[in-house]
């Protein structure tokens, strides 16, 4: 609010005639339509504090710093996009934009009711509002709408999904260390008599060193584990611990618990089943596969310094 000098100054250069124009008003309007029609949309109140206005322009350099970086990035993913969509001739409908929803519901949880919940936690821990959320759901229909001619189901791929789910699996424990010579005296102590379960305690790396270095049961044909490590497993007895396992930079001793039997669904029984997951795993790996391949294609300049602070503080790994 204008100082009372300021306010009478200036009604006393206007010759001392009010102005009733209502395309200026006098205090600050609780009603943004009230405004003139030429007012820009950064100048026009998104809130009032008391009667002081706060605008766009007020909260930009604050946005910019906040969520700028992640949101310049899904604009440049979205443009690239559709360029992309726009050789294939494909279009994104509300359809395929409906399915993605009902996809990710699916994938929550079966209870409806429950994976509704679920997703509104979703999205307000990731701190998606309608618009971005609608904005990531498009997204997603558009890199599953790219990929589709891509993706190949092959029996090898069925086989092993049944090997890794309903195969033989092992329980399995770990101590993961960062040298050789760390990992030799481990192997020493459990020669000894050592407890496996307080020595990772005591002294591994790995995150399951909580739980005594337990792993949760897993086949030793899934690739997602480290070949090195299976095939020292395969060579053991329940009871035994391996020598040194050289994984990377690290060094691993394990002690297998226990050797689980197959659980006797067949691969002919789970055929149909097995199929729709290896297709689903391919989509999605083909989807992730397009996304960073497209996720700086678009040459792009920034001029805000803001917007470029945050998007160098975001740049993902």
């Amino acid at each position: 609010m204008r100082p009372l000098f300021f306010s009478f100054l200036l009604l006393c250069m206007a010759g001392c005639t009010v102005d009733r124009s209502t395309n200026v008003p006098t205090n600050p309007t609780r009603k943004p339509e009230a405004l003139p029609a030429n007012t820009p949309p950064a100048a026009r109140p998104l809130a009032l504090m008391d009667r002081d206005p706060v605008t766009l322009m007020d909260m930009r350099e604050r946005l910019l710093e906040a969520a700028g970086g992640e949101v310049i990035r899904e604009i440049r993913l979205e443009h690239a996009l559709r360029e992309r969509l726009k050789e294939d001739q494909i279009e994104v409908t509300d359809a395929l934009i409906e399915a993605e929803e009902l996809r990710l519901l699916e994938e929550l949880d079966d209870d409806p009711d429950v994976a509704r919940r679920l997703l509104e936690t979703l999205k307000d821990a990731e701190g998606l509002g309608p618009a971005r959320y609608r904005s990531l759901l498009w997204r997603n229909a558009a890199l599953r709408a790219l990929v589709q001619r891509d993706v190949l189901v092959e029996a090898e791929s069925m086989r092993l999904v049944w090997q890794i789910t309903h195969g033989p699996r092992v329980r399995v424990r770990v101590i993961v260390v960062a040298s050789y010579s760390r990992a030799a005296y481990i192997v020493e102590q459990l020669d000894k008599g050592t407890d496996f379960s307080r020595l990772a305690v005591d002294w591994s790396i790995d995150s399951s060193r909580d739980r005594g270095g337990l792993l949760d049961p897993f086949s030793t044909v899934d690739p997602s584990f480290p070949t090195a490590m299976c095939q020292a497993i395969d060579e053991l007895q329940p009871g035994k611990h391996t020598n040194p396992v050289l994984l990377g930079d690290r060094y691993l001793v394990a002690r297998l618990e226990e050797s689980m039997p197959a659980d006797g669904l067949t691969y002919e029984s789970l055929e149909q089943d097995l199929h729709e997951q290896v297709r689903q795993s391919q989509e999605r790996l083909l989807m992730q596969q397009e996304a960073y391949r497209l996720r700086d294609e678009p040459k792009m300049r920034l001029f805000d310094g803001s917007l470029e602070a945050s998007f160098q503080a975001t740049e993902p790994e």
